[in-house]
């Protein structure tokens, strides 16, 4: 592609030039001693449309990729401040060494890693939901046993949600592959097209490389 060429715009230079010089029957007939069949036109057709359908493939496993990441991103932003705030809470029945502080481990304090913060929570509202005073404690913040469970159920499915992520990850760059070796495919096709057509009309038949989509020496 050229240095500032997107990819849509190099797709649709390509198409130009395939569907005219197979329609034209000039450029058709200048074409064909050099190989370009029938045949050869309907494989670049057909090469052509294969990359503008793993164009849009690829599109839609990047957006279920960033589905998924934003699910798992929305769930451990809210899971980790709901973490911390019904500790800060408990913090103030429970100082530091404190018998209840200890049997929760009220004030572990680095959960800045994912596996950290998950293992960290899950035990912390394990212990919790054994704690029946601590739970009696938090009743005034409108926490009860069933929605401390709800919390605890949230953190163990972030597992869930990032191993969907990692698989949605797995499949966009699976499709990026496909559709950038297809891509090249097909740039390779146009690009050879474009250097023999060059070759094939110069001076007064520069109208043909204008309908090919090809700038002509002035």
């Amino acid at each position: 592609m050229g240095k500032n060429q997107t990819i849509n715009d190099m797709m649709e230079n390509c198409r130009i030039k395939i569907w005219n010089a197979s329609s034209d029957e000039i450029i058709r007939t200048r074409f064909a001693p050099f190989g370009y069949t029938p045949e050869k036109w309907e494989e670049a057709k057909t090469l052509y449309n294969s990359a503008k359908s793993l164009l849009s493939e690829n599109e839609k496993e990047h957006g279920e990729w960033k589905t998924a990441s934003d699910a798992f991103n929305s769930a451990q932003e809210q899971a980790r401040k709901n973490f911390t705030k019904i500790r800060q809470y408990l913090k103030f029945f429970y100082p530091a060494g404190a018998p209840g502080a200890n049997q929760l481990d009220l004030y572990k304090a680095d959960f800045s890693k994912y596996t950290d913060f998950v293992q960290g929570a899950g035990s912390f509202y394990f212990k919790l939901l054994q704690f029946s005073e601590a739970i009696g404690k938090l009743a005034p913040f409108g926490y009860t046993n069933e929605s401390v469970q709800q919390l605890s159920d949230e953190v163990s499915q972030l597992n869930i949600l990032k191993e969907n992520r990692e698989k949605e990850s797995g499949d966009a760059q699976y499709a990026v592959k496909e559709r950038n070796a297809k891509i090249d495919e097909l740039y390779e096709f146009c690009n050879e097209l474009t250097r023999l057509a060059k070759l094939i009309f110069q001076d007064d038949e520069s109208q043909y490389l204008e309908k090919l989509g090809i700038l002509a020496r002035s």
